[in-house]
């Protein structure tokens, strides 16, 4: 087992790897996929609900789903801009929102956060307010809202209080060039605001550095295709679970910022970039004729994917990740570890299910994930954890 010192950051994680043991370590959980299922009864999951719109009409594009304490289901549908509210049965109940600037409307939501009391917030990015719903669906105030940060859907937004967790997020070597290809060192820090949305408490931030990309035809970086990315988690005791997409090496940090747990899951090797991957590619830049960028972002590629596909937490004493990697393809299999690091096992996701990793929801009992059929139609499933 290996020690880390507390109160570092990210960037210092990727730059110094394995620091000197001292007074103030923390443990490091060093896990092998050989030690999955020692310590508790093996997970399966079972789909048990499978949404795929509200009556007489379908999804259109799925941004965020979430889950209240009475198991309703709500899901945000970024084209209509309305949020579907269903029962524990798959019953649908109500449809809140829609597209405008009205009372409880909105214009670009973020996401549905589910408060103390099953109240229901929502943040409008394309109008600087937060929408307030009871449990009932009715509209009971707004807040104002900064429009720097972006409160996005997880299960630990809310805390007990009543105050919520965003996200900041700052290019600081752009702040100090009027380059705009500045942008390979990110800043993202958590930013915790009251209830009466009247104090912003910025916390310590989390350094990371993108993979960039030199594209000559418009003469700018950007972040290359596949490249690593961070994934980030409110945890649900004032904490924040972190990783850098490119290895299998997740952090856990308190709000104040010390880093409490840090675990690995050894004998992960990456998938390559192949060319099922360049034609994704191609197919995303043909939509816009970009002939020339395209060729641009082809020649950046890296030779291997990120193995960390998705990071979320259930608020229940675990962390989940899905891996891809040389041998498990994106989204067909999630990675359980208790909040200690340690390594419960690796669940296999039913084989009718395609999940999108970066659309995830979790409770004790049950995983929400948005995810789209073979002709590409979007639905919303629930995968019931089952404890053998």
């Amino acid at each position: 087992m290996t020690e880390y010192p507390a109160a570092v950051t990210m960037a210092a994680f990727l730059a110094i790897g394995a620091a000197p043991v001292d007074a103030r370590a923390q443990a490091a959980v060093e896990n092998t996929l050989a030690s999955a299922w020692t310590t508790t009864a093996e997970w399966t999951l079972q789909e048990d609900l499978r949404i795929w719109g509200p009556p007489d009409g379908y999804l259109g594009d799925v941004i965020a789903v979430a889950a209240d304490s009475r198991n309703n289901i709500y899901i945000l549908d970024g084209l209509t801009q309305e949020i579907h509210v269903l029962d524990a049965g798959g019953g649908f109940l109500r449809t809140l929102g829609g597209q405008g600037q009205g009372a409880g409307e909105f214009r670009e939501a973020l996401g549905p956060a589910i408060a103390p009391g099953d109240t229901l917030w929502v943040a409008d990015q394309g109008a600087p307010r937060y929408s307030i719903f009871g449990p009932d669906g009715t509209l009971i105030g707004t807040r104002v809202r900064s429009a720097t940060w972006g409160l996005i859907t997880e299960r630990c937004t809310m805390a007990p209080d009543g105050s919520y967790m965003e996200w900041g997020v700052r290019y600081p070597n752009r702040e100090r060039s009027d380059d705009p290809s500045d942008v390979d060192l990110v800043h993202y820090y958590p930013v915790r605001v009251s209830p009466d949305a009247e104090r912003l408490d910025t916390l310590p931030h989390l350094a990371f550095v993108l993979q960039l990309a030199d594209l000559p035809s418009v003469g700018l970086r950007r972040p290359a295709w596949f490249g690593p990315r961070l994934k980030t988690a409110l945890g649900c005791r004032d904490d924040v679970w972190f990783a850098s997409s490119g290895e299998y090496r997740v952090y856990r940090r308190s709000l104040a910022g010390d880093t409490t747990v840090v675990f690995t899951l050894t004998g992960v090797r990456p998938a390559p970039v192949d060319e099922a991957d360049r034609d994704e590619l191609r197919a995303t830049f043909e939509r816009y004729a970009a002939p020339a960028l395209m060729r641009d972002h082809l020649r950046a590629l890296p030779e291997n994917k990120p193995v960390i596909a998705g990071l979320f937490v259930d608020g229940a004493g675990h962390v989940f990740v899905i891996p891809e990697t040389s041998r498990v393809d994106a989204g067909t299999v999630i990675d359980a570890f208790r909040e200690d690091g340690v390594f419960l096992g690796r669940v296999a996701v039913p084989e009718a299910v395609r999940i999108d990793a970066t659309k995830a929801y979790a409770t004790g009992d049950y995983l929400l994930f948005a995810g789209e059929d073979e002709v590409g139609t979007p639905y919303v499933t629930r995968l019931r954890i089952r404890r053998q």
